[in-house]
């Protein structure tokens, strides 16, 4: 079992069913999983847990920061590139039909600025997730930084952090937990500002960072969201870990934690912003460090787990743009003609399992036999799949 216990399988799970949360949740316009967004903070924590794991012990003692942003940058931009490679002719035909405000140079430029991981700062407006039939002009969704895709905002931020990482990895404990406690200030206090700024009817909107209006409180919430996964790896193994002999046997099961993650993510209500503010603060952090204690007690779970985390980044970079592909041709799905919703799911896992085999894999392994030396598969943790998740872009 110890093999099992470094590749910590139960996260790699948890990620994966809370991918496809985010995935249900968008392609159902958040009738389902309507609190998915919050995904995405559970993901930047499992980020910085999983980098910490698989490279904060490697940095301190002898591999360089080019190295390690080589097999970062491998491990991430593939499947970005496959899945803006999908976006684009999806977007265009979007404009040309009526459901984007984006010009086809627009377009082009978006697309170049996404291509090197910048964010595209237009105030433009697309449709998402919807029909040519049934498209409201108020329902657009302005500015996104990823307008072709626009659950990959979080990539931009992700590489922020891993490319932060080099530094933190030196800190002490004591100065990381002033970084968190810093930033999830900031955070608060952004999330405060967008509710005046678009007299919202909550306390606080804490969807920061996707588009280029929130897009300063996207920094704050990845390093909140990483630097506490970093520091929770920190004291997974010792007394002060609060969930390591307190939490009752009966809820260490991968079922039972996947069931408890979609639960929170179909909570109807966000009462004014203070559901995803419990959620953000205070049961994201206690999910990653319970999970990381969780085991797999059969091959069975081992292989369901690792299953899931394998999906769970080609899930969540191809689905949207499958999607709106999808409904443009089909209609938008309701409670008596759910077709297009399902007909977009088994696209969206069978893109995602057959690009990921066939494309992303060897891809990256060339890329790393070319540019690191031997294949990154082959020295990292098989969590180091991990990768950020949702934001409510509609």
């Amino acid at each position: 079992m110890s093999a099992t216990h470094n590749r910590f399988d139960a996260l790699d799970g948890l990620r994966g069913v809370a991918a496809i949360a985010v995935m249900i949740s968008h392609f159902s316009q958040e009738t389902l999983f309507k609190n998915a967004y919050e995904a995405v903070d559970l993901f930047f924590m499992l980020s910085g847990f999983v980098i910490a794991h698989s490279y904060g012990a490697r940095l301190l003692s002898g591999m360089t920061s080019t190295e390690y942003v080589k097999r970062r940058l491998i491990r991430l931009y593939p499947m970005l590139l496959i899945s803006l490679l999908i976006a684009l002719p999806v977007f265009i035909e979007a404009g040309a039909v009526g459901l984007s405000s984006y010009s086809v140079r627009n377009v082009v430029a978006a697309t170049l600025d996404n291509l090197f991981l910048a964010p595209y700062l237009g105030d433009f407006g697309a449709a998402s997730m919807t029909s040519i039939q049934s498209v409201p002009p108020a329902q657009l969704t302005i500015a996104a930084i990823f307008p072709s895709n626009p659950p990959a905002w979080s990539l931009f931020f992700e590489v922020l952090a891993s490319l932060a990482f080099v530094v933190i990895v030196r800190l002490s404990t004591r100065s990381i937990l002033k970084g968190i406690v810093f930033s999830a200030l900031m955070f608060m206090v952004f999330s405060v500002m967008t509710v005046l700024e678009t007299h919202g009817h909550g306390l606080v909107d804490f969807e920061q960072g996707w588009s280029s209006s929130r897009l300063d409180g996207g920094f704050f919430r990845i390093a909140f969201g990483f630097m506490a996964g970093v520091f929770l790896y920190s004291i997974k193994n010792t007394s002060a870990n609060p969930v390591k002999s307190t939490m009752p046997r009966v809820f260490a099961n991968i079922y039972v934690l996947y069931a408890l993650v979609l639960v929170l993510f179909l909570f109807p209500m966000s009462l004014r912003g203070l559901y995803p503010m419990l959620i953000i603060f205070c049961v994201a952090p206690w999910l990653v460090l319970f999970g990381s204690t969780v085991r797999c007690m059969s091959s069975v779970e081992i292989q369901i787990a690792r299953f899931l985390g394998w999906l769970s980044y080609p899930i969540y970079l191809l689905h949207y743009p499958i999607g709106q592909a999808v409904y443009m041709v089909m209609g938008t799905p309701n409670a008596s003609a759910p077709a297009p919703m399902l007909v977009a799911s088994a696209i969206t896992f069978v893109s995602a399992i057959v690009l990921t085999k066939f494309v992303e894999e060897p891809v990256r392994s060339f890329l790393s036999k070319r540019f690191v030396g031997r294949s990154t598969a082959a020295r990292t943790s098989p969590i180091d799949s991990s990768v950020l998740s949702d934001q409510k872009t509609i």
